[in-house]
């Protein structure tokens, strides 16, 4: 290893170490009750939810993946980000409110209180399923990154040490402080994060000569709607699949709302999903201004996995390149801590007091301490396993992501309009979907299993398959809710608007510290996107 590597080395364990310090202090009391552990005693500010946010919805994938992505696609790569803000915007306003007047600890309970309590497991099983799909992932794409930056070699054993480092670096604070911890470090980590992508942005562009370069060599990039006939992200899928799973996701994923839900009132929750919209907005400068230089530069390295690491070895200097690492190891430290903090709550609080009636708040967090500690080394064990897959790894994780969350979302959205859909439909929805999704993504990722999906749904864009999958879903929640006895009054009582009870919402601030005016003005700039674009 040479003396600059072994500098970047230094700085990436000195980052690491202080976060790990900083978790572990800021969460050290954190575990005196439910509340506390799980919601950091419902005392967030808007900020904290916003940042915090923010850092679990961009992983270390995106920085690897997403950068090749807008390499091919251009800024049709940007869609999912512009999406996805609106709709947590709209969640913000939709679901929120709800969400806190009935006081839940995750979001589970909420199908309990619209539906009934099979639902709220069927939910749950789903989430700690998606996680146990996903752990491998996140952690096998972060240590590729490792691996690429120090030019060490993408082997099973490597990626195993680069795994277990991480574990035992996320688990100690995530598992231990609760979301205190999350919250507060994931903060600090997005301002590392935000400053890691920026040097390779703006090192990148003076490395080109400016924009010159990308608006003469790379005209066809600049296309946020591309033809129905694209391989990446036509139109058709963006406008009907990607817009689905969006949506679902800002309504229904857990460890992205459950800070939300540790929000002190309903104003600093809605502004904080608010300014997870608007920081979602640097994805231009984090991955797709990155991504056009990087085709330039490195045409043939467009699709290895190595594209960003590549440009931050060579771009910049010893000890500049380790914070930038850290930078992109803060973004999968975020999304990995988030994820414990999520299923330990869902596994403490909403499945083992169905085995263990009697047990005592404590004996729950322990319990959900230990299942969230036992899915981490999991994880690094099967980190391997994706070297042998030949799909690229962004495509894997939103068809995971996004098959898990339909059903779920499904439940949610006419839940919360329909007061004739019931439990019986709730449950008969969540469990084909699961089945659905279960079937499609291991015939899709495994070649041993292709032969067993048809050719035509094979070879669709995956988006293209959500939208069929949504109608199926819906029209099996209806048919089996209008079959059945329509629910009690009692189901129908967390639907009552938020404003027809004592909720405090904060004292009123003027138009423009307002929400609506923050919200008209980034609906504003979305739209702008699609129209000059």
């Amino acid at each position: 290893m040479s003396t600059e590597q072994i500098i970047d080395l230094v700085v990436v364990i000195v980052y690491i170490l202080g976060i790990t310090v900083l978790g572990i202090w800021v969460g050290r009391h954190s575990s005196k009750n439910p509340e506390s552990y799980f919601l950091g005693g419902r005392s967030f500010n808007w900020v904290l939810v916003g940042f915090s946010l923010f850092a679990t919805n961009i992983s270390m994938g995106f920085f690897v993946a997403w950068t090749e992505k807008a390499a091919r696609a251009g800024f049709a790569a940007f869609n999912p980000e512009l999406l996805g803000g609106v709709m947590l915007t709209i969640s913000a306003v939709v679901f929120i409110p709800l969400y806190l007047k009935n006081r839940i600890y995750t979001i589970p309970q909420f199908l309990e209180l619209r539906y009934n309590r099979t639902a709220k497991l069927l939910f749950g099983g789903i989430f700690v399923a998606k996680n146990v799909l996903a752990s491998p992932v996140g952690l096998f794409t972060a240590s590729l990154g490792i691996l690429g930056l120090f030019g060490w070699e993408p082997s099973a054993q490597n990626i195993w040490i680069c795994a277990f480092c991480i574990i035992f670096t996320v688990g100690l604070y995530a598992v231990f402080g609760g979301l205190t911890s999350v919250v507060i470090t994931d903060f600090a980590q997005v301002v590392i994060m935000i400053f890691g992508g920026l040097m390779v942005c703006v090192v990148g562009l003076v490395k080109i000569g400016g924009f010159g370069p990308i608006l003469e060599g790379l005209p066809d990039h600049f296309e946020l709607l591309r033809p129905a006939s694209d391989n990446e992200f036509p139109w058709t899928a963006v406008m009907s699949g990607q817009l689905l799973h969006s949506a679902f996701y800002a309504f229904s994923e857990i460890a992205i709302l459950q800070r939300a839900l540790g929000a002190k009132d309903v104003n600093n929750a809605k502004c904080g999903l608010l300014l997870g919209a608007y920081l979602k907005l640097f994805g231009v400068v984090l991955f797709v201004i990155p991504g056009f230089i990087g085709i330039l530069l490195y045409s043939d390295s467009a699709t290895t996995g190595t594209l960003y690491t590549t440009m931050v070895r060579d771009f910049l200097p010893v000890g500049l390149s380790g914070l930038v690492l850290a930078g992109m190891i803060a973004a999968m430290m975020s999304s990995q801590d988030s994820g414990i903090n999520a299923m330990s709550s869902v596994v403490a609080m909403d499945i083992y007091p169905v085995f263990r009636k009697n047990a005592s708040p404590k004996e729950s967090v322990i319990v959900g301490k230990v299942m969230a500690a036992c899915n981490l080394i999991w994880g690094a064990i099967a980190a391997p396993l994706f070297l042998g897959m030949d799909r690229a790894i962004f495509d894997l994780i939103m068809t995971v992501a996004g098959f898990m969350v339909i059903p779920a979302g499904t439940c949610f959205l006419f839940g919360r309009f329909n007061k004739r859909v019931n439990g019986a439909g709730a449950v008969a929805t969540l469990f084909t979907g699961l089945v659905v999704g279960v079937y499609y993504i291991v015939c899709k990722n495994f070649p041993a299993m292709n032969q067993f999906l048809p050719d035509a749904i094979r070879e669709w864009h995956f988006y293209h398959v959500f939208p069929v999958v949504f109608l199926l879903l819906t029209t099996i929640l209806f048919v089996v809710s209008y079959a059945t006895q329509a629910p009690p009054q009692e189901k129908l009582d967390c639907l009552q608007p938020a404003d027809a009870v004592k909720l405090e919402e904060g004292p009123k601030p003027p138009l423009f510290k307002s929400f609506n005016f923050w919200w008209a003005v980034y609906i504003c700039i979305v739209l702008g996107f699609y129209f000059m674009l």
